[in-house]
């Protein structure tokens, strides 16, 4: 520190140049530095050289020869700023007073933060050519994995979560996740200050939350084994909480101050490009409710007019040829009706039920197949329990999740294990997700199919399952005999496309 000068109390001159900033000297209009600090003469070869030149160019600036300038280089792998002050009264000097001061550590966080824009923009960027030929399920894939490429390259975190808020209920639901264990099936994790983890901390305050000794804070909830750092932050949209991310390392100094409000901004985009999709899923969704509604009305009054006329004839009709021949038509009448209720069902709808060939007797891959089916839809459960009845499997169906879970264990615990598991993503008392990780943990190599309508999928279970190994997805209204060729693929080769209508 610069010592007093002992008659008057102030700082000496000389002293406070040689400790002032990164360094001071006195350069003239040739470069060459005239007198430097002891801890500007510290400074590396390169940095000497960058620091004059500065200093140089500004002597050198006939429009600004009386102005105090600022510099900015780069040596030795660290980011410098010099101010410049000529000296002299004189109008022209060729003499200047130059400063220089070690900006790295400003100037870092200035890269970081544009780097997070960059990333942010990225998750941003739902081009139309690169988006409209996607489904739903893979436009979520495709801004998963910028989010995941996001975590990696801004905070070198390989173990993450981001879970996203039901408003309703208050449950986080997992949306995605690497390296981090999920919870068990049946618990959930809410948006609640106690009980609930640092996550659940964070949801309802809104407030990130630096955990430096996970193990020794009581609101840490076990995520990572053997966690020694975890940053979590809330998704911020408009200010509201919609969700959070979770980051875990084993390095106690993985994640500091800085990253914590790094992921913060990160965090709005990411709530953002979550939001964006779940309207576009939304909107389809209600959109074809819409649709559906108008096709409904607009046929039921013909339809109806034809039946009149039908029964008209049929009781004017004496028996015979005639009559046989209404009879057909009033058969065919009906096969329409039910066509045309299960095409304006939408996302409800299994369509070409009546198309499917019955299998022959001792032939198909599906005889005997032991095949469990859950969906809270009662016309779902009962057209694919016919499709696969025709071929002869030992269909079981249940509306409610619990109880599809239960059979699942029950007949394993039995050793009568079912072949195979269709399940819809969207129930009462448990999401697609939960049947599927239920079933895996059972038998990691059964296979499971996930239904949805036109991609409503609010708990994200197709995302999640396909990072562990689904075999098949299938979009509402699906052809009968696509479900067959999806059910025969899984069972045969042990893998399954992504199924979609």
């Amino acid at each position: 520190m610069p010592t007093p000068s002992h008659d008057t109390g102030t700082f000496d001159a000389a002293t406070l140049l040689q400790e002032l900033a990164d360094g001071v000297g006195v350069v003239d209009a040739t470069g060459e530095i005239l007198w430097m600090s002891g801890r500007l003469a510290a400074q590396e070869p390169e940095t000497l050289r960058k620091f004059a030149d500065a200093a140089r160019e500004c002597l050198r600036d006939a429009a600004r020869p009386r102005r105090v300038q600022l510099k900015r280089f780069r040596a030795s792998g660290r980011s410098f700023e010099v101010v410049v002050s000529p000296l002299g009264v004189a109008e022209t000097t060729d003499r200047a007073l130059a400063t220089l001061m070690n900006v790295s550590p400003r100037q870092r966080l200035l890269d970081r933060v544009e780097a997070v824009d960059a990333a942010g923009a990225s998750l941003l960027d739902l081009d139309a050519v690169i988006v409209n030929p996607l489904n739903v399920a893979e436009r979520l894939k495709l801004i998963e994995g910028r989010i995941e490429q996001g975590m990696r390259d801004l905070f070198g975190a390989a173990n993450f979560e981001v879970r996203l808020l039901d408003r309703k209920s208050r449950v986080l639901e997992l949306v995605m996740h690497r390296g981090i264990e999920p919870l068990a099936i049946g618990q959930q994790m809410k948006a609640e200050p106690e009980g609930h983890g640092i996550t659940g901390w964070v949801a309802t305050t809104g407030e990130s939350v630096l955990c430096r000794d996970p193990q020794h804070d009581s609101r840490y909830m076990q995520g990572l084994a053997g966690c020694r750092c975890a940053l979590t932050a809330p998704l911020l949209l408009h200010d509201r909480v919609v969700g959070t991310a979770n980051l875990e390392s084993g390095d106690p100094r993985a994640f500091e101050e800085e990253d914590r409000l790094l992921l913060e901004l990160y965090g709005r985009y990411v709530a953002m490009a979550l939001n964006i999709l779940d309207m576009l899923i939304v909107e389809r969704y209600t959109t074809n409710q819409r649709v559906s509604g108008s096709v409904r009305e607009e046929i039921a009054v013909p339809v109806r007019s034809v039946r009149e006329a039908l029964d008209a004839a049929k009781a004017a009709a004496p028996a015979g040829p005639v009559a046989e021949a209404l009879q057909r038509l009033e058969s065919n009448l009906g096969t329409l009706e039910k066509r045309l209720k299960a095409a304006s069902e939408g996302f409800r709808g299994v369509l070409g039920v009546d198309r499917v060939e019955k299998a022959a007797p001792d032939a198909g891959l599906l005889k005997g197949r032991r095949v469990l089916v859950v969906d809270d839809e009662p016309g779902i459960r009962e057209a694919i329990a016919t499709i696969l009845g025709q071929q002869e499997a030992n269909v079981t169906v249940f509306e409610t999740g619990g109880a599809a879970i239960d059979a699942l264990r029950a007949a394993h615990a039995a050793g009568q294990p079912f072949e195979m598991v269709l399940s819809d993503v969207r129930m009462p008392d448990r999401n697609g997700y939960e049947i599927f990780r239920a079933a895996k943990d059972l038998d990691t190599n059964l296979p499971v199919i996930l239904m949805t309508g036109f991609g409503y999928d609010p708990h994200h279970s197709i995302v999640r399952s396909s990072q562990e190994g689904l075999h098949c997805f299938l979009f509402k209204p699906f052809q009968a005999q696509q479900l067959l060729e999806e059910v025969e693929k899984a069972l045969t080769t042990g893998t399954g496309g992504s199924g979609e209508n």
